[in-house]
């Protein structure tokens, strides 16, 4: 295995470089029917954003289509990990790790990896491998006897994982060998955020009677809901034997709760869907759909999109009246999952009256879940809508991945979707239909030429109803079926997509992210976006320009690493002149700090007990001078950078001085003065910043 390495991002400010920062906004749509609110704090817990699947952030407020473009936008740095990422990265805002209040993002690789990187750094938390010894990811020379399929080297995670914020806890499916028995694994892991410690008496190891642990390729996104967490499979490259599964393990204890075969008695039947999770309604319906299998009707369902009670039973299907010749072709319905739309005349969400899907023929279908979703007729004539989305005349037309969602305040409802060899497109919905003629659409295609597959996997982001951009990761050259092929990252205002506001390969020395990352939509989240990829990184971007805080404005207590003592005020006074030294923390008001943002990366730091500011005594600029209080007046020996260093710890410099806030002498005993000294990154130069 190779050993990450963390790649440091700067920018130039008045005392040199600062490592770049996140904004902190967020996406936090985790359980069934959550309501999506403009402008709250949000993580991105689950694929394609929320429950229904519509891909949409819709309380970005950072980027927009005037600040999005070659100038002002690009790549800050990458995290480094141990191999392709399949998984779309998830996000969580606030979380109390390693001592602090941090930003954090979730990545797992296919080398069974989960790394819990800084959000707004490229620190790393925590890195989890569930390998070891005997124990290995499955080569998928093991599976498919051959290397240059679907899949390249090893099969770990290969699905995103979902995030229960309410309990802290990441739930992953991991793939395993033991070589020295020859026996397969898959294992489902509840790991605790802070920490990735196993949950809940986990890992568990998945293996129902008659379900082939070798064979079933997990290759959707896990959910949440009903106290549950829904597992999806299939097969790689329909290797036989298999069928398609559904399964539910309780959230709390990880033990199985229900199994539906999706071609019970028969076989195939797969439940890929590019990637997509399962999509739920309002009362916890899960809806999916299925590939080249057996159908019969009753107990079989092959090529047809399912509407699952919390229990796994059939509540309500749609089988298009061509499945036989689909089964025939190898052109699966469910390569693109389920997306619920929202019906915002039904009061916004989470009100969903219309199921959207499609796959590889290229057709949109809209399917009325309160209403009878079709059945099987001969004309398809129970389906509410259907119509040709994606059209090529000498290329594959499939759709990979289900469209993304927006309410524009100009246009109305739109859905987009961006098949392969084709361009990218958006259909306007006028509340029951949508229009057939695109709206708008891209100039070009993807791959840029040729043909190629899988088309463009995309995601939204927007404030509320306005500033909507349009994310599209996409093949830029080859063929991504059976070979890696580099990878290109477009935006387009979701208005327009016709002019294209920023690509990867405008400015590619800074902004190339490396090979396409197959399936994995990108994650946009508090002004940057997240994208992975095959080349063993994870792309960060943002604002070239971006001044978001390192910590925000809040009350503190600061803690020196090398003592684990508080920063506080000789005596407990509050008069001016008082000095500063380190303590036995005891709560005291001179032992906490106000910290305000002042931009360009700058603090000032006033005492809650003196209502005094950190101050440089004299003004002095010279290595020792002790660190006192003082009556705030706006200069820069009262003005402090904070950047991260390691560990949730942070260096405190002071912008007059240049000079780092330190323990005199590395000493660690209550009482030491507080003074200004040459940066070292020694222990005594670092700080915690906790909540009091």
């Amino acid at each position: 295995m190779k050993t990450p390495s963390l790649n440091a991002c700067y920018r130039p400010t008045r005392l040199g470089l600062k490592l770049c920062k996140f904004a902190t906004l967020g996406l936090c749509l985790g359980g069934v029917a959550l309501t999506q609110s403009a402008y709250a704090q949000v993580s991105v817990l689950t694929q394609h954003n929320d429950q229904f699947r519509t891909g949409a952030n819709t309380s970005e407020t950072t980027l927009t289509p005037s600040n999005v473009n070659k100038s002002t936008f690009g790549k800050l740095y990458s995290y480094a990990v141990d191999g392709y990422v399949y998984a779309q990265p998830l996000y969580v805002h606030g979380l109390s790790i390693s001592g602090a209040t941090h930003n954090v993002l979730f990545v797992a690789t296919m080398e069974d990896s989960v790394y819990a990187f800084d959000a707004d750094t490229d620190v790393m938390y925590w890195h989890k491998q569930f390998t070891g010894g005997d124990i290995t990811p499955v080569p998928i020379t093991d599976i498919t006897g051959n290397n240059n399929l679907n899949i390249h080297g090893d099969v770990g995670i290969e699905s995103t994982p979902v995030i229960d914020s309410t309990t802290s806890t990441i739930y992953v499916l991991a793939r395993t060998k033991n070589t020295s028995t020859t026996t397969y694994y898959q294992m489902l892991h509840a790991l605790d955020l802070a920490t990735g410690d196993e949950k809940f008496g986990g890992p568990v190891t998945i293996a129902p009677s008659g379900f082939n642990t070798k064979m079933q390729n997990q290759r959707p996104g896990l959910a949440e809901a009903n106290g549950n967490i829904y597992i999806c499979w299939g097969s790689h490259e329909d290797m036989t034997p298999y069928n398609g599964y559904v399964m539910t393990f309780s959230a709390g204890t990880l033990a199985l709760q229900t199994v539906f075969n999706t071609t019970s008695g028969g076989s195939q039947g797969a439940v890929w869907q590019a990637g997509q999770a399962p999509a739920f309604d309002h009362s916890g319906n899960a809806y999916i759909s299925t590939g080249n299998g057996d159908w019969n009707g009753t107990t079989q369902w092959g090529e047809t999109c399912l509407k699952l009670t919390p229990s796994l039973t059939v509540l309500d299907w749609a089988t298009p009246a061509d499945y036989a010749s689909l089964n025939a072709g190898d052109t699966d319905f469910g390569a693109a999952g389920c997306m619920l739309l929202p019906n915002l005349g039904a009061g916004g969400y989470p009100s969903t009256s219309y199921v959207v899907t499609g796959g590889k023929e290229g057709i949109i279908y809209v399917l009325d879940k309160s209403n009878g979703m079709g059945h099987e007729t001969s004309n398809n004539s129970g389906m509410h809508q259907l119509f040709q989305a994606i059209q090529t005349a000498q290329c594959t037309h499939h759709i990979h991945g289900t469209p993304v969602y927006w309410d524009s305040a100009v246009n109305g409802e739109m859905i987009y979707v961006w098949g392969e060899n084709d361009v990218g497109k958006c259909f306007k919905f006028n509340g029951t239909t949508f229009t057939t003629t695109p709206f708008t659409k891209t100039s070009v295609t993807s791959p840029t030429t040729g043909c190629g597959m899988p088309g463009a996997i995309l995601s939204l982001s927007a404030n509320g109803n306005t500033n909507g951009i349009v994310w599209a990761s996409c093949v830029y050259t080859g063929d991504a079926v059976h070979d890696i092929v580099p990878g290109i990252l477009r935006a387009y205002s979701a208005d327009n997509l016709g002019t294209e506001l920023w690509d990867s390969y405008q400015d590619q020395s800074r902004d190339d992210f490396g090979n396409l990352a197959k399936y994995c939509p990108p994650t946009i989240v508090n002004g940057k976006v997240y994208m992975a990829s095959f080349s063993d990184t994870v792309a960060v971007y943002g604002l070239l320009t971006d001044d978001s805080p390192p910590l925000g404005n809040a009350t503190y207590k600061i803690i020196s690493r090398s003592s684990g003592l508080a920063l506080g005020v000789v005596g407990m006074t509050s008069t001016n002149s008082s000095d500063t030294d380190i303590e036995t923390y005891s709560a005291a008001p001179s032992q906490q700090w106000t910290l305000t943002y002042l931009g360009g990366g700058a603090y000032k730091i006033i005492g809650v007990g003196s209502g005094r500011a950190l101050d440089v005594t004299g003004q002095s600029v010279a290595p020792g001078a002790l660190i006192d209080i003082y009556s705030y007046n706006a200069q820069e020996n009262q003005q402090w950078v904070i950047e991260p260093t390691s560990g949730g710890y942070y260096s405190v410099q002071g912008v007059q001085s240049g000079l780092m806030l330190d323990v005199q002498g590395n000493k660690t005993a209550p009482g030491t003065p507080v003074d200004q000294w040459t940066s070292n990154g020694a222990n005594n130069q670092q700080w915690m910043f906790e909540s009091p």
